[in-house]
């Protein structure tokens, strides 16, 4: 189990170097016949270390008859999975690669913290050994790591703005997007983490309604947070609509939405108490 884990640990660091080789490559013209074969390696390490991990928490749950998405050390593995989801069914759709490069070391350091700081596996608590546990933080994750692509577009898009304003070579050049492309992907992505998490928190409420011992409390810190991150989002989201937040203004609440993100899956658990929190 732990050799598997270690395996999926050191594809992820590959993806993550061929991702950033294939950044390298964008700024010399001479590269143009070795950067699709970096490409290529880039793409099929992460789809290999992705299948890897799914495979790991297949095994996971035979073993533990539960998903790694209780104990802070463990949902972290689960939601490096839910970004590299995201980022494959992206690719997919759309065949922009470039967002790899700053999405897949993101699920790659995700992933090394939970292999360095994994804690011996505790009985799962009796009120969640149910499977709205799997839908509601499936829910959750997905949104987040939805926010997380968001937040590389913003990135993106901030990058080939600023190369375009100062006329400048820069080491990304032949590979960003154009800027209207970065602009609506990184609002389609938002609009998918909104609904998502607005999903997750709804099924979360639900449950609830099934669990005498743990009732809803909306004073809870990883409640507030939670709507607060999704609050943030949704003026994103009216502001683009009624007053026009197109552009850097966009990208730029992106990443602010990227920090509200880290407050509430990080900041929440390490220094607040919360129901949600099973160390």
């Amino acid at each position: 189990m732990s050799f598997l884990f270690l395996l999926t640990v050191l594809i992820y660091l590959a993806a993550s170097i061929f991702q950033a080789l294939f950044l390298a490559t964008g700024a010399h013209s001479g590269a143009s016949t070795l950067r699709p074969k970096i490409a290529s390696i880039a793409l099929w390490s992460t789809i290999a270390g992705f299948a890897l991990l799914t495979f790991f928490i297949g095994v996971w749950v035979l073993q533990h008859g539960h998903f790694p998405m209780t104990y802070r050390t463990h949902s972290i593995a689960f939601f490096a999975w839910a970004i590299t989801l995201i980022y494959l069914i992206i690719v997919h759709l759309t065949d922009l690669r470039a967002l790899g490069s700053f999405v897949v070391p993101v699920a790659f350091i995700a992933i090394l913290i939970s292999y360095n700081f994994v804690t011996d596996v505790a009985a799962l608590p009796e009120p969640l050994q149910n499977y709205w546990l799997l839908a509601h933080t499936t829910l959750i994750f997905l949104a987040y790591a939805a926010f997380i692509a968001a937040f590389g577009f913003g990135l993106m898009y901030l990058i080939a703005e600023r190369k375009i304003r100062q006329k400048t070579d820069t080491l990304f050049d032949n590979i960003l997007p154009s800027l209207g492309i970065s602009d609506e992907l990184g609002y389609r992505c938002t609009i998918l983490g909104v609904i998502l998490l607005t999903m997750g928190v709804i099924v979360g409420s639900l449950w609830t309604q099934y669990i005498r011992d743990v009732p809803w409390r909306w004073l809870d810190a990883k409640v507030i947070s939670t709507l607060v991150t999704w609050f943030i989002y949704v003026i994103q989201i009216g502001f683009r609509q009624f007053w026009g937040w197109h552009g850097h203004r966009a990208a730029y609440a992106a990443i602010l939405g990227f920090a509200a993100v880290l407050c509430t899956y990080v900041g929440v658990d390490l220094f607040l108490d919360s129901m949600h929190t099973y160390r």
